[in-house]
């Protein structure tokens, strides 16, 4: 058990980890709970990038102790007025979504998106998506009583995050 992001990535063994990435792809494919088609899209010199990040490491700190939820579904109820202005504002509309992956750690909550947006930058990215992970980050606090130390958006166009 790596104890630090450094041992992390010098036992990361790549050949294998493109192996493994493949072998998931095709079982996947196998399974019909992916095309073939999306199965050709996969970018996994895009994914082997993403799982050498440090972000990467922390998820698997957090799956090691039993603190990782990936695609958690939720329901969160809305005042009306924050979404349209002219609809009244004592009225709740429910929102429902799924949110990719969050895990805790130290008793806080790191929730993160994945994007594959093609973008220009970091910056567009959380432009157009900061409603949409405040909706997550509130109905994470709900959810599991506890705060959102941080909110990150992966790029897998831009393979970096924030």
């Amino acid at each position: 058990c790596p104890e630090s992001y450094e041992a992390y990535r010098t036992g990361l063994d790549t050949d294998r980890l493109q192996k493994r990435l493949e072998e998931f792809l095709q079982r996947e494919t196998n399974a019909l709970r992916l095309t073939e088609e999306y199965a050709k899209a996969v970018s996994l010199p895009k994914i082997r990038h993403f799982l050498e990040q440090e972000l990467a490491y922390r998820m698997w700190r957090a799956q090691e102790q039993g603190l990782l939820y990936r695609e958690q579904p939720f329901v969160l109820g809305i005042e009306a007025g924050r979404l349209d202005p002219d609809l009244p504002a004592e009225e709740k509309v429910l929102i429902q979504g799924i949110i990719d992956v969050f895990f805790i750690e130290n008793g806080e909550i790191v929730l993160l998106d994945y994007k594959t947006d093609v973008i220009d930058s970091l910056e567009a990215l959380w432009n157009r998506y900061s409603v949409q992970i405040q909706y997550y980050e509130e109905a994470l606090t709900k959810l599991m009583r506890m705060p959102v130390k941080e909110r990150i958006l992966y790029s897998f166009y831009l393979e970096k995050y924030q």
